[in-house]
């Protein structure tokens, strides 16, 4: 702390009074305060300096230095630890200031500490008094704990109206309520999510240094990836075969509508990467097409050099406000979770559970078992303990859970990767969106799975050469899934068709696909996220104090 300032025991213990006498025990009442509540020593030693600096600036504004006196309050609410400096006096925003210039050296480093953590400082006018918030601490549970409570309360609130409602009633609120809710959420989601990947991307490959280390970081990716998606193809292919055809469901079909299905070609998905305009790729929500984009104009910003200056500070700028906005979405997410589990638990039967209660079974049996191949994965090639990163990574899979969509969690799968990983944050911002095309695989190693069971239902012959072609087949297949909610629906058809189950056959499978969606998604953020970490490993991108910290 400054010195001529002392903090006195004021109404709390986590509450006191600065004024303009010395002590020695305002440090060690803030930081052992900071200390009880879990907040890391770099941070708390942040915190101090961020608080020291306002304090300054805000006595120096008060006219009156030696007499000057304000409130510090340190408050945690769900994991999140801030510090309050509120001051009686006029009005004065010390955040607005930032941008100011001096000749004081001292004051112009005071300065850049402020700007460089200005999103962790907020000021507002509240009863005379100027109020100062710095965050000392962000919790990586925050959001799942919001997720958590909306599955809750949705299958509570699922539960009770199918108890008490009508149909004709429950009809209505799913069409009023339920579905307009996900719908609106979805849409805003998906607004975002092409500029939110194409900015990233842009970010991330203006922060390499040439076109040679894009090349060699994307094929390093896809490397990794590929490796990984061939050693859960194996496993679903496995599980399919020890869990046998389902004969007794072949009999159903008669009775569902005809489905037409077309199988995806691998050559059109090349060809159509390249789109016909600029503007379709964002329209369409096309995201291989996006990702092309984005990858083509940063090898021409890197190319340019210091002529792109300018275009480089709108793209970081963009690149912020998108992920801003994503968050204000994100902030509405557990209402949309909620309508969402609510809805499913008023549509879903408890006698369909029943009946394909060994697919659902082994569905999510085999997304945990994917989830311990890639620990492995991290532990071989990334060369250290993956205990940390399943610590990390288990909890933050709540929120793609919920929202069954790898796309539309994106922004909070960065912050995951830089702040509680040790990502470095560029790298994870072009490796997170590229790869999420190549990391279905979660969901991948369940769609194996029922295709090699439906094989085996229709006596489809399953020798030597069909397996292999079965495996490269899949592997291909798994690249074109789209990362994006009801994915599997349509990845499911495509593999139906081209290995001789018929297409009509899918629908079979829609009244489980939104069970076995969420927790597909879950496992392909999981494998996209365990890919970048061990590109950041492989490239020494990994800042070990973050990863190992608790």
């Amino acid at each position: 702390m400054p010195r001529g300032w002392q903090i006195v025991f004021f109404m709390t213990p986590k509450s006191r009074i600065i004024s303009s006498d010395s002590d020695e025990e305002t440090i060690d009442w803030l930081e052992g305060s900071l200390a009880e509540m879990g907040v890391p020593q770099k941070e708390i030693l942040r915190a101090e300096l961020l608080m020291e600096e306002s304090i300054l600036r805000l006595a120096r504004a008060s006219g009156n230095e030696e007499g000057f006196s304000a409130k510090i309050t340190i408050r945690k609410r769900l994991g999140d630890v801030s510090l309050r400096l509120s001051a009686k006096g006029e009005a004065y925003n010390p955040i607005v200031s930032l941008d100011e210039m001096t000749e004081d050296k001292g004051a112009m480093l005071n300065l850049a500490i402020l700007k460089a953590y200005r999103d962790q400082l907020s000021y507002n006018r509240r009863n005379g008094e100027n109020v100062v918030s710095i965050l000392a601490h962000s919790s990586g549970s925050k959001t799942a704990i919001y997720t958590l409570t909306g599955l809750v309360l949705g299958c509570m609130l699922g539960v009770l109206l199918k108890g008490v409602l009508s149909p004709e009633a429950l009809f209505w609120v799913d069409s009023n309520i339920f579905l307009p809710v996900q719908n609106m959420f979805m849409n805003a989601l998906m607004m975002l999510v092409a500029p939110l990947i194409f900015f990233s991307v842009l970010s991330g490959i203006m922060g390499m240094s040439d076109a040679t280390e894009i090349g060699r970081m994307g094929g390093k990716l896809i490397g990794v990836s590929m490796v990984k998606m061939a050693a859960v193809i194996g496993l679903g292919m496995a599980m399919g075969m020890c869990l046998g055809g389902m004969p007794e469901i072949v009999g159903m079909l008669e009775e569902t509508a005809e489905a037409g299905g077309k199988s995806v070609s691998v050559l059109d998905v090349i060809v159509g990467i390249i789109p016909g305009n600029i503007v379709s790729p964002f329209s369409s929500n096309d995201l291989l097409q996006v990702l092309f984009l984005a990858c083509f104009f940063g090898l021409l910003l890197v190319k340019s050099g210091d002529r792109a200056a300018g275009a480089r500070g709108v793209i970081e700028f963009l690149d912020r406000l998108i992920k801003e906005a994503m968050e204000v979405v994100l902030f509405f997410m557990p209402f949309a979770v909620a309508a969402s589990v609510a809805d499913l638990m008023v549509h879903t039967e408890l006698s369909t559970l029943l009946v394909y209660g060994k697919l659902i079974v082994a569905g999510h049996l085999s997304v945990f078992l994917a989830l311990l191949i890639f620990a492995i994965f991290v532990l071989i090639m990334g060369r250290i303990s993956p205990k940390p990163f399943l610590q990390k990574v288990v909890p933050f899979l709540l929120l793609p859970f919920s929202l069954r969509s790898s796309s539309g969690c994106m922004a909070e799968t960065l912050k995951l990767c830089a702040e509680k990983l040790g990502i470095e944050e560029k790298l994870a911002m072009f490796s997170i969106p590229v790869g999420m095309q190549f990391n279905m695989v979660s969901g991948g190693v369940y769609e194996v799975m029922l295709t090699i069971v439906m094989c085996q239902t229709y006596e489809i012959p399953m020798d030597t050469d069909f397996f292999m072609s079965f495996f490269f087949a899949s592997m291909l297949l798994l690249c074109t899934a789209p990362a994006v909610a009801g994915g599997g629906a349509m990845l499911m058809a495509s593999m139906f068709g081209m290995f001789g189950v018929p297409v009509a056959a899918v629908m079979l499978f829609i009244g489980i696909e939104s069970i076995m969606d969420p927790i597909c998604t879950a496992g392909n953020v999981a494998g996209n996220i365990s890919s970048s970490f061990i590109l950041a490993r492989m490239e020494g991108k990994v800042d070990e104090a973050v990863y190992q910290e608790s």
